[in-house]
């Protein structure tokens, strides 16, 4: 199975025809690649580090920084350049992408995964120094919600985030991806977040197990969600939630289209005056010509209300908001008190 799309050059990195342009602490994202294991890896660029250095003025002499170190992409095509990309400490761990995938990857092996109907989603910065992996578990019945809707499903996926240069922390989560609306839901506490940044202390081969964890809870999510489906909750309960708990956290514009969707599948914009007012007195305009793909309004089971927060979190452009914010739906969801 090779789905494995061609990496443009910078001079073609752009957003799609309807797609919003994704970033990353203020760095453009390139498009998305996708295959097996092997296809992304492919395709990822590789970092080194040297010395941080610099020539004199006069170019005779070279000033080398002795507690630093500098991070730089290797070469993508025969012509091209070494590309720096960040300074870090001389004892900062540099933990290369090929090697997280590659972890994840035997890990997967070593439970007689079958790798090559495991679907990989690759994102990452303009230069490569942040990169973002979902990893989708084959199609088989222990990593599979069936009957979401009509003739839709969901499927077992973990999430890692990684940077070269320092910049973010290493995370691994596991969730569940739909895939009539890609509406990626996070289940549970994340597997892996290094509260220091890659020490030597570190070892990857954590990593691994923790993957392994996460494929053993894939049959609790599975029965999470069908209590979800089967909980009952009407407009006399969301709505209040609505203004209170979920305009808390994510803001009044982020509740009114919360309540929009709930009520009728459509997304929404506030319209006219905001001030002093509840999400739910404010006016709206739907702001597309398509309802919300996935969403049967007027929404009335918690598994529902779970994919419109997802829709609404996986909508931001920024991937660190999208994460943080897919980390909130099961605290939303909490609050309902149903």
């Amino acid at each position: 199975m090779s789905l494995t799309t061609r990496t443009p050059p910078p001079s073609e990195i752009g957003p799609a025809l309807g797609q919003r342009q994704r970033h990353w602490l203020g760095l453009p994202v390139r498009p998305a690649t996708e295959g097996t294991f092997d296809d992304v890896l492919s395709a990822l660029p590789h970092f080194g580090r040297q010395p941080f250095a610099m020539a004199s003025l006069n170019g005779d002499e070279l000033g080398i920084n002795s507690y630093l170190d500098m991070v730089y992409r290797l070469p993508i095509r025969q012509g091209e350049r070494p590309v720096p990309v960040g300074v870090v400490s001389k004892n900062y761990r540099l933990l290369d992408h090929h090697q997280i995938l590659r972890t994840i990857q035997q890990s997967m092996a070593n439970r007689k995964l079958d790798l090559e109907n495991v679907r990989v989603i690759g994102e990452w910065t303009i230069h490569g120094e942040r990169a973002h992996f979902s990893i989708i578990f084959p199609p088989e019945e222990h990593f599979t919600v069936g009957t979401v809707g009509n003739e839709d499903e969901m499927r077992f996926r973990i999430e890692v985030f990684n940077s070269v240069d320092g910049s973010c922390r290493l995370m691994a989560i596991a969730g569940w991806l739909r895939f009539v609306c890609t509406n990626g839901l996070i289940i549970g506490a994340a597997l892996m977040q290094l509260q220091q940044q890659h020490r030597q202390q570190l070892e990857v081969e954590e990593l691994g197990r923790r993957v392994g964890e996460a494929i053993e809870s894939a049959q609790s999510d599975k029965a999470k969600f069908a209590q979800w489906m089967s909980t009952r909750v009407d407009g006399s309960v969301l709505v209040p939630w609505i203004d209170d708990d979920v305009c808390a956290v994510w803001g009044v514009k982020a509740a009114v289209r919360v309540l929009g969707i709930v009520t009728d599948g459509w997304d929404v914009e506030p319209v006219g005056d905001m001030r002093n007012r509840r999400p739910s007195q404010i006016k709206t305009n739907r702001t597309s010509e398509v309802p919300v793909p996935g969403v049967d309004a007027p929404v009335s089971n918690l598994f529902g209300v779970s994919q419109v927060l997802s829709w609404i979190a996986g909508q931001r452009a920024e991937i660190s908001e999208d994460l943080q914010w897919r980390s909130q739906v099961q605290d939303l969801i909490a609050k309902l008190g149903v």
